[in-house]
Formats: structure tokens, C-alpha cells, sequence
């Protein structure tokens, strides 16, 4: 398959080709890595939520690939986007976060709906190229491990009323929490190290929803209760 075939139009907002290397080598950009969660997860239809919470969120510059997990009888249908370098990743993250609990509600209360869809979603930044199957990069690497990981997984395991599971790498937690931004603050995330081949990595989870009490008790630290849905900041990509 060519690294263009790999990619996928989402809407309006999301090339249809990959980004181009820059002549100085290696971009940072903003990287998350999403999947479905749970029994039959394959099939769920993870692409519409993601434009649903893209195009309310204001990004109207992302690229989009199919990334899973490694192959082997539970290969995933995993999603891995990126933004353009130099966005305000504070402000992008609340936002795509708040706007993706929404959109997770939206789908799951249609009618006819008899399987939740539940969603991991990672967060994570650094150097990335375009190679022959796509974009790579530690970065990438790091932010699907990170959806993938079990610590990712039993967070939404114990709290099976919440759709949405969130990891933020640590180095780009730091970054982004000191603007407390709505659906990005600290005492909704608990640190925690997630264990893969190679180094371990050093991650901030959340399960936004959560009963604050049950998430301290399982040592991940949820949103203190449940709030009126309202909608999540505009981010419009080209101001940045």
C-alpha cells in the first residue's frame, strides 16, 4: 500500500494526502492516536465520530491515517492524526477532548444504537517524517503505544460508565496544563507509567465523566462530576 493510500479524507477539515517533509528535516507536530474499545470494536464507526468532533472543535488542518495495533489476531482499526506544527496544543487538546465526549454522546444515544461505542484516545508530540508507508517517528510510535496499553484499556474497564479513556504523554502534560483550559485540568488526571517494549513512558491519564471518589479509589483521578454539556472552545488552526 503507498503512504498516499494510507490516507484518508475526513470531511472538509482533513488532507487527503500526507504533509510534506520540510527542507530542514524532521517537524514537530501534535500527534493522537484514537481507538474503539471493547468487544467488537473493529467495526464501530470510530471515522464519523472523529469528524463530528473535529468540525466542532475548529480544526480545520489535520491529516488523518489508519494506524492499529501491531498485527495478529486482535489488530485494531486504529486512527492516527496530526496537526500542523506551531498550534496552540493547549487549546487544541480541551478542545478535541470536550468535543469528543460530546460526539461519543451524540452517537450512543441515537436510536437503534444497541452497541456503545468507547473510545482511548493518547496525546503526545515530537519530530516526525514522511516515510514511504506515511508519517513516522518516535512520536508516533509513542502516542499508539499509549493508546494501546493496558493501563489506557483498564481505565475505561473500571469505569464502565464513561465512553472516553485519555492519556497525555508527560512531557507534553507539562506543557499544557498550566493554562487550565476547560476539559484540561490537573486534578482530572492521574500520573501514571505506562509499561512497553523499550523504555517505559511517563503518561497523565483521565476518564472524563468519572465519579471523582471511584477514580481516586482505582488510582486514576476522574472529573469531579457529571456537567451540563456545553460547547468546547473554537480552534481555528490557521490564527496559530
Amino acid at each position: 500500500m503507498t503512504g498516499e493510500r494510507r490516507w484518508r479524507g475526513l470531511g472538509p477539515c482533513v488532507a487527503r494526502k500526507p504533509p510534506v517533509n520540510e527542507p530542514g528535516g524532521p517537524v514537530r507536530r501534535l500527534c493522537i492516536a484514537l481507538d474503539a474499545h471493547g468487544h467488537g470494536a473493529a467495526g464501530r464507526p470510530l471515522v464519523p465520530i472523529v469528524e463530528d468532533a473535529s468540525e466542532r472543535a475548529g480544526l480545520d488542518r489535520l491529516y488523518l491515517a489508519e494506524r492499529g495495533a501491531p498485527a495478529g489476531p486482535r489488530r485494531s482499526g486504529g486512527l492516527l492524526l496530526l496537526l500542523p506544527p506551531g498550534v496552540d496544543e493547549a487549546r487544541v487538546i480541551a478542545g478535541f477532548v470536550g468535543e469528543l465526549r460530546l460526539a461519543l454522546r451524540r452517537h450512543n444515544d441515537r436510536p437503534g444504537e444497541d452497541a456503545r461505542t468507547r473510545v482511548r484516545a493518547a496525546f503526545h508530540q515530537g519530530p516526525t517524517r514522511v516515510g514511504e508507508g506515511g508519517v513516522v517517528g518516535r512520536a508516533v510510535d509513542t502516542v499508539c503505544m499509549m493508546r494501546d496499553s493496558d493501563a489506557l484499556k483498564d481505565a475505561l474497564r473500571r469505569h464502565p460508565g464513561s465512553d472516553l479513556a485519555v492519556a497525555i504523554s508527560a512531557q507534553l502534560f507539562e506543557d499544557v496544563i498550566e493554562h487550565e483550559q476547560r476539559d484540561l485540568r490537573r486534578h482530572a488526571f492521574h500520573p501514571l507509567t505506562i509499561k512497553a517494549q523499550g523504555a517505559p513512558a511517563e503518561a497523565w491519564i483521565s476518564v472524563p465523566g468519572a465519579d471523582r471518589h471511584v477514580f481516586r479509589r482505582d488510582r486514576l483521578l476522574g472529573v469531579p462530576r457529571r456537567r451540563r454539556a456545553r460547547p468546547g472552545p473554537v480552534v481555528n488552526i490557521d490564527e496559530f
